[in-house]
């Protein structure tokens, strides 16, 4: 055959697109008679890409092509407003066995491979009605030559396995994306799309690499340097972040007998199972702390219970001696006394700790004079106040409207807070309690001027059995339940609560509580 020039100027240009080099000779001589420049391709992926440099006036296309194939080439290019206008051709063998399917291409026009002669005369006639197509269109199922073919069983069966394979790569739930040997995407299944949220063309012959962060560019690299060498595994694994998403990615290599062919990814999005994990993770770590939490606390009852209990012990033991002084004996008396508080105070947190666990933490609510009532606490513990030298004070800025309130709940929550306050501030310190009515609320404020809250601590202040070291020691004191209970009561009422406070210049405790609940 006459080799055709690939450049003349002047003449239109024709794209002759088959993997069978007779065929792109042929039609190419027949073309280039024709009066056309004739362009080359021999696989649907190297087709596009002549497209995109030559912007040929025709094209003519095979159907069955290595890595791209004829009917998504002309899908393609009937996309895309740049193209759509160039008329196509499909010149295929398959058309007696796979006619339907053809004809739902949407091409310009379609040819059937036959006898060469035959063959000529169709390219011609399509040529002609192509140019005269204003006048004279062409049938949409008008097929040249299609007279002349006969349907051939193997050919039938060949197509069938593929649209089976086609159907299995269009259904799966995991991506499947397939590379050739030059890094260009040559396919994408529509899991595959909607993972990596893009549309076909915009990857069709484009570099895989694009799919990916450049971080991790070079991992992938090392991995496809792998699975190109002779006797490596033919597939591996690797976890990457894709935007908000978490995309588990399978390497699988092809083979030609000895030859490496590219390769294919298999795409899982696996954002929900590394979110499940995480969550797993915290919980474990969560459930950790709690167990440590449940010995530590264990460890502080037996120690908090003992201490009071031997205290108690031994002043009955000794107020049982008759010898025993009356002034020892209202001093052992007070000791019993105090430490009979102290376990009542104990007991009673971790009951109320059980019923907040329960969600049975019972509030009741009645007319509620809140200044009178903190006043009234704050009677109650100023001989504690006072062994310190501190000093209290208490200002309501504005008249406060009688609240729905539980009085004894928020007796709780007062003296929680003046008796932290009390124990965290040193000696001719100074204790502020403030009151101010607020849109739809009445706020309270506990300022003292103590040694503060560390900021490690800041965001555990109210956590069950949290204890806060004792100010001058190292250790901590107390339940750790004092704040958590007062948390809850006020949450109970439709209030918050919150703590500011920098170490070494004091803390302020507030609160709120809802009017009209």
């Amino acid at each position: 055959m006459r080799r055709n020039p690939e450049s003349a100027v002047g003449m239109k240009k024709a794209l002759v697109v088959d993997n069978d080099k007779f065929y792109v000779e042929f039609i190419g001589d027949v073309l280039y008679a024709q009066g056309y420049r004739v362009i080359k391709a021999y696989d649907g992926l190297e087709a596009l890409e002549k497209v995109e440099a030559e912007s040929p006036d025709l094209i003519f296309l095979d159907i069955v092509m290595p890595k791209i194939d004829g009917d998504r080439v002309c899908q393609y290019l009937k996309g895309n407003p740049r193209t759509r206008d160039i008329p196509v051709v499909i010149l295929s063998a398959t058309m007696a066995e796979d006619k339907a399917k053809i004809l739902e291409i949407g091409a310009d026009a379609y040819v059937a491979k036959g006898r060469i002669e035959e063959l000529k005369g169709h390219v011609i006639t399509t040529l002609r009605r192509l140019e005269g197509r204003e006048a004279e269109r062409v049938e949409g199922e008008a097929i040249l030559g299609l007279d002349k073919a006969h349907p051939r069983e193997l050919v039938k069966e060949l197509l069938a396995i593929r649209r089976h394979r086609e159907a299995l790569l269009k259904n799966m739930g995991e991506g499947v994306v397939e590379v050739d040997l030059a890094d260009k995407v040559i396919y994408a299944n529509p899991a595959g799309l909607r993972m990596l949220g893009r549309g076909e063309v915009e990857l069709i012959g484009r570099s895989f690499l694009q799919i990916f962060d450049p971080q991790v560019h070079p991992e992938v690299r090392e991995i496809l340097d792998r699975l190109a060498r002779a006797g490596h595994p033919k597939d591996e694994a690797i976890t990457l972040p894709y935007g908000d998403r978490v995309l588990r990615v399978n390497f699988a290599s092809m083979w030609e007998g000895p030859k490496y062919d590219g390769f294919f990814m298999i795409i899982q999005d696996i954002t929900e199972l590394v979110k499940k994990i995480e969550e797993l993770s915290i919980l474990n770590q969560r459930l950790q702390e709690l167990d440590q939490l449940k010995t530590d606390f264990l460890a502080m009852v037996s120690h908090d219970l003992h201490t009071p209990l031997a205290a108690i012990k031994g002043s009955l033991e000794v107020l049982a001696d008759k010898d025993t002084g009356i002034d020892l004996r209202r001093e052992l008396l007070q000791i019993a006394n105090k430490n009979t508080d102290r376990l009542f105070h104990m007991v009673s947190d971790l009951l109320d700790l059980s019923r907040i666990e329960a969600g049975r933490l019972e509030v009741r609510k009645e007319p509620f004079d809140l200044p009178g009532s903190l006043r009234s606490v704050m009677e109650r513990v100023k001989n504690l106040a006072d062994e310190k030298g501190l000093s209290m004070s208490m200002v309501v800025k504005e008249e406060i409207p009688t609240l729905l309130a539980d009085p004894l709940r928020m007796e709780q929550v007062f003296l929680n807070l003046l008796g932290n306050a009390i124990k965290f501030t040193p000696p001719r310190g100074t204790i502020a309690v403030e009151v101010k009515d607020a849109p739809g609320e009445v706020q309270v404020a506990v300022q003292d001027s103590g040694v503060g809250v560390p900021r490690r601590y800041l965001n555990r202040i109210f956590d069950r059995f949290f204890r806060a070291p004792a100010p001058g020691e190292g250790k901590a004191e107390g339940t750790g339940l004092g704040l958590s209970i007062a948390k809850a009561i006020v949450e109970e009422h439709g209030g918050r609560i919150w703590v500011e406070s920098e170490e070494g210049k004091g803390s302020r405790f507030s609160f709120t509580i809802p009017k009209g609940r």
